[in-house]
């Protein structure tokens, strides 16, 4: 089986396709679970397709999709969202679908986005996203200790 990002200029992926292709190609997250994989007989990918189908389907968040790529934001006090994303686009996109995304996000009353991420390549594109936005105030910030991205959605709100 030859499972890749899929262009969704070209093709738009069902949802499950989506956690499929976003398992597989989230190699940090595959070394966390091959452990536990192999305690229960299964893929490390299978495990976290599983996990990340679980966790999108907490009633709690808020979810959101821009071309082949599933956002979900857990609403934390005073207008913040932890954000999780996941991605079966191609990196253009990506780029873009986040920039839809943070459009979204400020519509829906979020002043402040927090990711958490493990990979150089996402927070490259992370801050490609930022500096294309045009959106009046949005500012980022990465601390690499915490590993926790920051993006203003623009200026605060009381």
């Amino acid at each position: 089986m030859n499972i890749h990002v899929v262009d969704s200029h070209q093709h738009m992926l069902v949802p499950n396709d989506i956690f499929i292709v976003a398992a597989y190609e989230f190699k940090p997250g595959l070394k966390q679970y091959e452990q536990a994989a192999k305690k229960v007989g299964m893929t490390p990918e299978r495990l976290q397709y599983s996990v990340m189908v679980k966790m999108f389907q907490d009633p709690s968040l808020v979810r959101l999709r821009a071309g082949n790529t599933m956002f979900a934001i857990k609403a934390l006090p005073k207008r913040v969202g932890f954000v999780m994303s996941f991605n079966a686009d191609t990196a253009p996109n990506y780029v873009n679908n986040m920039i839809e995304f943070f459009h979204a996000a400020r519509k829906m009353g979020f002043d402040l986005l927090i990711a958490q991420t493990h990979s150089p390549e996402i927070i490259r594109l992370l801050k490609a996203a930022v500096k294309r936005s045009k959106m009046p105030g949005v500012t980022s910030r990465f601390d690499s200790q915490s590993r926790l991205f920051l993006i203003s959605t623009g200026e605060r709100r009381a």
